[in-house]
């Protein structure tokens, strides 16, 4: 039985089509699309907070919140390294911690846990906004419509062992077995094995993740037991328990 839950009701107020207001709201909000501001004559093609005119433009109370979003969207490390920047300046335009990127369903905690991927973002800069997120009352267990996944499911795919911690951290003991149906029901274990994210594997197995933990519906159950046993090699991971693996 897989710990896969129903994905939360839309509430009335959150539509694509919703207009973004510059006052807190109570209820999550799905902000529309936009594009991601750039200045005028930029001479490049992704915003870089560390240069002056884009810098402008983020503290510019008229950039949107969608528009910071976007900015999010972009997958370079001089975005993904300043995500408590950006991710501030996004809720000092009043938008909801819980509150989704209408083009990825997203919430400010999820893009917080791909910040901290490494080669590309800052892990430690990532874990102390996500520490912030939480304590205003991010919902660790809120789930993006369009993958299904958890933020502990993103901190592992991303391979991110310290935003796992800090989820988990913020979440109920069982949490760390919640399922994902886009990953043919696996946990969070099983998409860092299967993505050969040995840091988040070890960190997963650490803090108590169910290593026989079966994957309904996956067609390949045999083939992802011989992946998860090569990781756990890798990592010279020890099983005390004589328990049959898948």
């Amino acid at each position: 039985m897989t710990k896969e839950d129903v994905s939360e009701p839309v509430e009335e107020d959150a539509s694509l089509d919703c207009v973004t207001t510059f006052s807190p709201h109570q209820h999550p909000v799905i902000h529309q699309v936009a594009s991601a501001p750039m200045p005028d004559d930029c001479e490049f093609s992704f915003f870089d907070p560390s240069e002056p005119q884009c810098r402008e433009v983020l503290q510019e109370p008229t950039t949107t919140i969608p528009e910071l979003f976007a900015v999010l969207r972009q997958w370079v490390p001089q975005v993904q390294k300043n995500i408590d920047l950006i991710g501030n300046e996004i809720l000092n335009r009043g938008c909801g911690v819980n509150d989704r990127d209408g083009l990825t369903d997203m919430s400010l905690l999820h893009y917080c846990c791909k910040a901290g991927a490494p080669g590309i973002g800052d892990a430690d800069t990532a874990a102390g906004f996500a520490r912030h997120l939480l304590a205003l009352g991010a919902d660790p267990n809120l789930r993006s419509r369009w993958t299904n996944m958890r933020a502990l499911h993103y901190a592992a795919y991303f391979d991110v062992p310290q935003l796992i911690r800090v989820v988990l951290q913020a979440s109920q003991p069982g949490d760390i077995d919640a399922t994902c149906s886009d990953f043919d029901f696996g946990t969070a274990l099983h998409i860092a094995a299967s993505n050969l994210c040995t840091s988040a594997v070890s960190c997963l197995l650490e803090l108590g993740a169910n290593p026989a933990f079966k994957q309904t519906g996956c067609p390949s159950i045999h083939s992802f037991s011989i992946i998860f046993n090569e990781v756990c090699c890798h990592l010279s991971i020890k099983c005390t328990r004589k328990t049959k693996m898948f």
